[in-house]
């Protein structure tokens, strides 16, 4: 689960213009949607033997991104732990990976069906970011904006995060 977080955070990398309107970009195949800036850039990564669906758009030029991800857990990783516990092992990882102190984190739901989720925000050194983890199923996402600090506060981040929903 760490490597895929890494993985995710560092291979996001999509031109485009800074300050465009943002437009709704809908995966039929991750069921979701979310409103970049830019057209997002889209990549699989494998990494521990799960496959990585990465979706990202950066901001002002490769200072931070726009990022949402999702990947289907196996079936024994759900078994035993309950939903918070498989949040909490991925919270865990992106603190292990990324040796980011985390600022603020808090179990919630998200969707109307109140999906468990859980909302993150950390730091390391210059780089913020602020995420939201969703369990859905057996599928994971992960939606997060970093960078700078100022853009973690901004109107930019706050309505990018805002904009995932589910699809069906």
């Amino acid at each position: 689960m760490r490597t895929l977080c890494a993985v995710a955070l560092f291979t996001v990398g999509a031109g485009g213009l800074v300050g465009a309107e943002p437009k709704t970009y809908e995966s039929k195949e991750g069921k979701f949607s979310a409103k970049f800036p830019t057209t997002p850039s889209v990549q699989a990564k494998t990494a521990g033997g799960l496959t990585l669906n990465m979706f990202g758009s950066d901001y002002e030029k490769a200072r931070g991104g726009y990022l949402v991800t999702y990947t289907d857990l196996p079936e024994a990783v759900l078994k035993a732990p309950q939903p918070e516990q498989v949040l909490a092992s991925s919270e865990k990882g992106f603190v292990d990976t990324f040796k980011a102190k985390v600022t603020k984190s808090s179990a919630t739901t998200f969707g109307p069906k109140k999906y468990p989720a859980r909302q993150i925000s950390g730091e390391r050194d210059e780089w913020h970011i602020r995420t939201t983890l969703v369990l859905v199923g057996n599928r994971l996402y992960q939606v997060c904006v970093f960078g700078p600090k100022d853009f973690m506060t901004s109107k930019e981040a706050d309505d990018f995060l805002a904009s995932f929903t589910l699809t069906q």
